[in-house]
């Protein structure tokens, strides 16, 4: 499932949510579209900034998690901005007995630990945001390690508006942008001088739904994603090697395995490189996880980068900005990446 240290979802071509669904989610955006907060940057009165819903974010570690409910019984989400769509585990369906069906022969979930085996569910009310939402479809996946959740909620629900990631201050925000035309939508670095990075992201569609940018490792230009689900960054072999390093080049260490959806652990190594630089940002010698070939991007930038940085996805304006909070960019703990905290210990 989502709940992963470098794990991406993969969807070929036209795997898309049945149609029921995406009408379902449709409505649940325009029940959103009531104003509710807004907020408005001293150097442009006529640019606001409307609060859509608000998600607060419990860490374990690195693992944001939230609670939405399942006809009426709360339940445990990891916060996954790298995967196309919610997911609930198999144990889940179980626990809250809800119906299963087969999902069609071309619709797989896969990750770094290989691919799952999908089918689908509907739950009858689905309640995020304060809001429940009738008749939610989502995909389920068999998996063989028990994370302690329920699932992951993913960007069929974070694409609904401009997606706000703070997890510094423990909070997930959907946000609409009024009036800004060209305004940065960097709002609270307006708010308090402070300054800030914007970078152009990719184009998403229904059918490619990842947040993905450029960065560049020792000069090298590479690819990567934004991914909430992964508990750690991930830089791939293949990117590793354009920059010139391997895991047996001088100065490399061991860094323990990790877990995604499928059943193979993954190792991943500790290397030194000369810069990594993404906007305005430039971390001079630093140290990044590298490991795996199974994603379809060079790097996934993970729950560390984000609990180090405040984000903006600006998905309508192909935008992406951040401001960094101090501290560790990114973690390099080389121990093993532990499983998120059971549900039923997590705070809400």
């Amino acid at each position: 499932m989502g709940g992963k240290h470098g794990l991406q979802h993969r969807l070929e071509r036209k795997r898309v949510m049945p149609n029921d669904s995406r009408r379902t989610w449709l409505a649940f955006v325009l029940a959103l579209g009531l104003p509710l907060v807004a907020y408005s940057p001293a150097h442009a009165e006529e640019c606001k900034f409307v609060l859509l819903g608000q998600l607060p974010v419990t860490m374990r570690g690195t693992w944001p998690l939230v609670h939405a409910s399942i006809n009426g019984t709360d339940a445990l989400f990891l916060a996954d901005s790298g995967a196309p769509y919610s997911i609930l585990t198999r144990a889940a369906v179980e626990r809250y007995k809800l119906p299963l069906r087969n999902a069609p022969v071309w619709f797989a979930q896969s990750g770094i630990g290989g691919e799952a085996h999908t089918m689908l569910t509907v739950v009858r009310t689905f309640t995020i945001f304060g809001q429940p939402i009738p008749n939610v479809d989502f995909v389920v996946v068999d998996q063989e390690r028990d994370w302690g959740l329920a699932g992951l909620i993913g960007q069929n629900v974070f694409r609904l508006g401009d997606a706000e990631y703070d997890l510094a201050h423990r909070v997930i925000r959907l946000m609409r942008a009024e009036g800004c035309k060209n305004t940065p939508l960097a709002y609270w670095a307006a708010a308090e001088s402070k300054p800030f990075s914007v970078i152009d992201i990719d184009s998403t569609t229904r059918f490619n739904t990842h947040t993905v940018g450029i960065a560049h490792v020792n000069g090298i230009p590479i690819r990567v994603v934004f991914d909430t689900g992964a508990a750690r960054s991930l830089l791939t072999l293949n990117a590793a090697k354009r920059a010139g390093i391997m895991p047996e080049s001088a100065g490399v260490v061991y860094a323990g395995e990790t877990y995604g959806i499928g059943p193979d652990a993954v190792k991943s190594w500790i290397a030194p490189f000369a810069s990594f630089k993404i906007g305005d940002e430039e971390i001079r010698n630093p140290h990044l996880r590298i490991g795996t070939e199974k994603i379809n991007e060079d790097m996934l930038l993970g729950a560390d980068f984000f609990l180090s940085h405040h984000i903006y996805v600006a998905t309508g304006r192909r935008k992406l900005y951040f401001t960094y909070n101090g501290g560790p960019v990114f973690d390099l703990n080389t121990a093993s990446v532990p499983k998120p905290a059971a549900a039923s210990s997590a705070a809400h």
